[in-house]
């Protein structure tokens, strides 16, 4: 008889380990199934006990042990990736069992799965003894031609190659150009696969005594391949890596920790790295490639200045265009090109007009559950309507303002569905497609509006959803509207946009233009002029100046509840409690969602202080009047309903 110490693989149980005892023979790493209230969850074995040894102290014990009696699977997970979970637990204050989680796909944790062979051992193949960490910064292109010579370089070692991408978008494409003469030992896996190809994958890949390349999304780093020698995490800037749900557990930082584990090597690269990421060149922590210092195109670039446009039509009262008369003459001489071109124009927000103001009580048209601009929609066979893209509230577009019954209401801003109607105006012979969540809510309408797109030509507008769709460059690309973005109060937001333009930037093979009211901004000229080095130059001074990532780190404490008032006592109260980290309480950019308010606490504490020692490797004494040790026990005993989001992806 066995005593085993199991991992519970579920949210919401407070609970690190759990204990039963099995006649079956288990080893740490199996997958087993453990009854807990009347039901049974997955659940790993991380250590195993004599009943004989355990007998004294199971006496000693207030409950019952109860018994395992079904092992999904006796090799399930490496003893390397558990022990790599524990360490990412303590980073984002959580439990090992939540953290494995988010890193196995559900369908995985659920199946039955024997592996004939055990994990390929990195004992037999010949790789590195130490984890390094290296930074490419490039075009897509030459960053699949550096990352093939990784593949290539850890196949002659007999290494293997985990390729991660943070969406399945660009998954087909990445892999199409990595596996040219491999193409037996690539597998790809990502989580909206059919179950049955899922794990029929998952076995194959794992069981290959080859090495292999694993393309996939971060749910499948937990593959139990012990002789896996390079993490390589393509779109590096990409906010997508971040869970968005606790324990908000980021995968470039669990692939950070997991490689050093495995001693292998973690490659992160993008057209723009996080500033944060690299910074890591500069303090020794990260090995850098040749880095592109100026991205050059054959497109010709265009700044359209449309101040002098929105100011005409402001003076004279002219019927309201958004599109300045040389965006209109760029695309109507596109479209005279024998046979006609291929125009993307990009527009930040979906639907009609994102904001109704009424122009007596100067009041805007909000949400009645969330404290949100209600965005117009028109629907063809419904009419126009007012949309919440928080809580899906639709309500019929009012004539009335409704706090003081005016008729005067006046539309702001601009949206996908009004360029598509003034591109209509002005061109009628033209085919007018819209691409974003609205008019592709799934991926089959997505690839179907694409296809159409580049077989017929015409114009496309669309959001950030044209990114995984729009695969092949086009003859003209228009960013009719980004300056929208600058007023959001995010320390991230410059490098998102610089990223957003250089993406739209490498879509365009003839023309790439920028419309905005602000082409004094220099952010722009850098975009064009593909002067990456500069625009980090510039970005990285900022940070420093106002104490951003990466010379802050950052702690994000979330509170919600319906009455305002009270929210904002407990908020004062748990800041009073961590007075000492010098913290900033604030409401959130959108203040209520679904009824419920919502407020931050934020603290910035110096790089390298977080996380603090293990409890077991630090002297208790000490632990409660160390800085980072006397935080981590304050947040770990914050009362139920408080988020903690360790190095947040954003403050809104």
């Amino acid at each position: 008889m066995k005593i085993l110490d199991v991992i519970p693989i579920a949210k919401g149980i407070p609970h690190q380990k759990l204990s039963y005892f099995t006649s079956k023979e288990v080893k740490p790493g199996a997958l087993v199934a453990a009854p807990l209230n009347k039901k049974e969850i997955p659940a790993i074995v991380s250590a195993v006990f004599d009943a004989k040894e355990s007998k004294i102290s199971l006496k000693d014990t207030s409950f019952s042990i109860k018994p395992i009696k079904s092992v999904l699977s006796s090799n399930f997970l490496t003893p390397e990736f558990i022990e790599a979970c524990k360490e990412i637990a303590h980073y984002y204050m959580s439990t090992q069992g939540a953290i494995i989680k988010d890193f196995v796909p559900q369908a995985v944790l659920e199946t039955k799965i024997e592996l004939k062979t055990g994990y390929p051992d990195k004992e037999s193949a010949s790789r590195s003894r130490r984890s390094e960490i290296l930074l490419i910064q490039a075009p897509k292109e030459e960053r699949l031609q550096r990352y093939r010579s990784i593949v290539r370089e850890e196949f002659a070692k007999n290494n293997s190659v985990f390729f991660c991408l943070p969406t399945l978008s660009d998954m087909a494409v990445c892999a199409e150009e990595l596996q040219r003469g491999i193409e037996k030992y690539v597998f790809m896996l990502n989580g909206k696969m059919p179950k049955k190809k899922m794990i029929e994958t998952w076995i194959r890949a794992s069981e290959e005594k080859h090495p292999v390349l694993i393309v996939a999304t971060p749910s499948f780093l937990s593959i139990p391949r012990k002789d896996i020698n390079a993490i390589i995490m393509d779109g590096e800037n990409s906010p997508a890596y971040k869970n968005q749900k606790q324990p908000y557990a980021d995968a470039r930082k669990a692939a950070e920790i997991i490689c050093k584990k495995l001693k292998a090597r973690l490659v992160l690269g993008d057209e723009l790295l996080r500033s944060e990421t690299a910074r890591k060149q500069e303090t020794g922590e990260a090995m850098s490639s040749p880095a592109i210092l100026r991205v050059a195109s054959t497109a010709e670039q265009l700044l359209i200045d449309a101040k002098d446009n929105f100011e005409n039509i402001k003076k004279t009262g002219a019927k309201k265009l958004i599109s300045a008369p040389a965006l209109v003459e760029l695309a109507d001489r596109a479209l005279r090109v024998n046979g006609g071109e291929k125009i993307v124009i990009f527009a930040n927000r979906r639907g009609h007009t994102p904001t109704t103001i009424c122009q007596d009580c100067n009041r805007t048209i909000l949400c009645p559950r969330c404290a949100v601009p209600l965005v117009l929609r028109k629907e063809l066979s419904k009419g126009a309507a007012q949309v919440c893209h928080k809580c899906l509230n639709q309500v019929p577009a009012p004539d009335q303002c409704p706090y003081c019954k005016s008729w005067r209401l006046e539309g702001y801003g601009i949206g996908t569905q009004m360029v598509a109607e003034e591109m209509t105006g002005f061109f009628p012979e033209t085919k007018i497609y819209e691409l974003d969540s609205d008019t592709a809510p799934t991926d089959k309408t997505g690839k179907r509006i694409a296809e159409s797109f580049y077989a017929s030509g015409g114009i496309l507008v669309g959001t950030e959803a044209i990114f995984s769709y729009l695969k092949k460059p086009v003859d003209r690309v228009i960013a009719i509207s980004v300056d929208g973005l600058f007023s959001v109060p995010e320390f991230r937001i410059n490098e998102r946009v610089f990223r957003l333009l250089m993406k739209l930037k490498g879509l365009a093979r003839k023309t790439f233009a920028i419309q905005t009211r602000f082409p004094e901004l220099a952010i722009f000229d850098d975009v064009l002029r593909g002067n990456v080095s500069g625009f980090c130059k510039k970005e990285i001074e900022a940070r420093k100046i106002f104490q951003y990532p990466p010379f802050k780190f950052l702690i994000k404490l979330t509170k919600e509840g319906k009455n305002e008032n009270q929210l904002i006592k407990e908020v004062e109260n748990i800041q009073n409690t961590v007075k000492d980290w010098q913290p900033v309480s604030y409401p959130a950019f959108i203040p209520k969602v679904r009824d419920l308010y919502r407020r931050h606490i934020l603290i910035k504490l110096d790089p390298g202080s977080w996380p603090p020692k293990h409890p077991a490797q630090t002297q208790t004494e000490n632990a409660a009047t160390s800085n980072p040790e006397k935080l981590y026990q304050l947040l770990s005993s914050l009362p139920h309903g408080w988020k903690v989001d360790i190095e947040p992806d954003n403050l809104l």
